[in-house]
């Protein structure tokens, strides 16, 4: 009987050394948020165009690439001195392609190219967000940012596309937010 209590003390203090390894770990946090900035927002974000319309390239065996400008206007004086800064995010990037035979397939996402706050482009996915962006344009006397988009596609054999692909579409989600 000895053999079993000390069995489950050493389990029990097996399990007190394993909690214990776990401390937390508190700190301080101090945000200045004034009447007057916490009203300050994004107004809209908008692309144009919105609605893009590429042709395939045969010799490329692949769509042509895509360009846009996404514009975000906010309510922030442009005559504030401070700097203000927004995240951008990638929600959703899909595409398909309708058959002639009825069957809808999968097509690769495009890729996604937005300059950042060096005028160079980057790529932006549901992993890697744009952050810290920051309003360095004017419109309408309030801050605001213009960005340039580049959306390039994935190869699709010629092979492959010609008599049976009817067409592709495809459907981005941005996701702009003030940063803290």
């Amino acid at each position: 009987m000895s053999k079993i209590t000390i069995a489950l003390i050493c389990i029990f203090f097996s399990t007190i050394c394993f909690a214990q390894s776990e401390i937390p770990v508190t700190f301080m946090m101090q945000a200045d948020v004034t009447p007057i900035t916490a009203g300050f927002k994004i107004k809209s974000a908008v692309a144009s165009p919105d609605k893009i319309t590429v042709r395939y390239d045969l010799g490329d065996e692949t769509f042509n690439d895509a360009h846009s400008t996404l514009i975000v206007d906010t309510n922030i004086p442009a005559e504030r001195s401070e700097s203000f800064y927004y995240d951008l995010s990638l929600i959703k990037n899909e595409a398909s392609c309708l058959l002639y035979s009825g069957e809808t397939v999968p097509y690769d996402a495009p890729t996604l190219e937005i300059t950042n706050n060096e005028d160079v482009f980057v790529n932006i996915s549901t992993e890697n967000p744009l952050l810290w962006q920051k309003f360095d344009d004017v419109i309408s006397e309030t801050k605001a940012n213009i960005k340039d988009i580049n959306i390039s596609f994935a190869q699709i054999p010629s092979t492959d596309f010609i008599n049976n692909y009817k067409n592709c579409t495809g459907e981005v989600t941005l996701m702009v937010g003030l940063s803290i």
